[in-house]
């Protein structure tokens, strides 16, 4: 894998995660005494706190695809917790603002690439939860937009 490769495999992995999501790749050349040497690891959540996943291979390709698919076994789990965070800030926005929008869900911590997978789960969650649904997300478009 080139650098370039590598970095938009991650990228993909990375954009699953929260808005502070932190993922690396590093190479080992002594102390693998399974005969790895490159480690790939991801923090869902963010660096300091939450869900760790970690991943060892030979190369970068092995170590990124071992990743992937520890990942997508815990993403299930992860879904779940942001679906239900989610449900929740977007009955406090609603009630507070009359509405819930993208860019208030992108204030609250969560990111657009988020908003967008699950945010339709997170507003039946919330319709689910609360009296005063059905809740909706109102797509942001101006300044509050998000950055391309």
């Amino acid at each position: 894998m080139t650098p370039v490769e590598i970095k938009a495999a991650l990228a993909e992995i990375q954009a699953e995660g929260s808005k502070n999501a932190y993922i690396s790749v590093s190479i080992a050349i002594s102390g693998s005494r399974d005969g790895s040497a490159v480690m790939a690891s991801f923090y869902p959540g963010d660096l300091t706190g939450g869900h760790h996943i970690s991943a060892k291979g030979e190369g970068f390709e092995e170590a990124i695809a071992k990743l992937r698919a520890e990942w997508d076994n815990a993403k299930a789990l992860a879904d779940k917790n942001t679906i239900r965070k989610m449900a929740l800030a977007i009955i406090e926005i609603t009630g507070d603002q009359g509405e819930c929008s993208d860019a208030a869900l992108r204030g609250a911590g969560f990111h657009q690439p988020q908003i967008d997978r699950i945010g339709s789960l997170a507003c039946a969650e919330a319709t689910r939860l609360a009296a005063g649904g059905p809740f909706s997300i109102v797509s942001t478009i101006g300044a509050n937009a998000e950055a391309a």
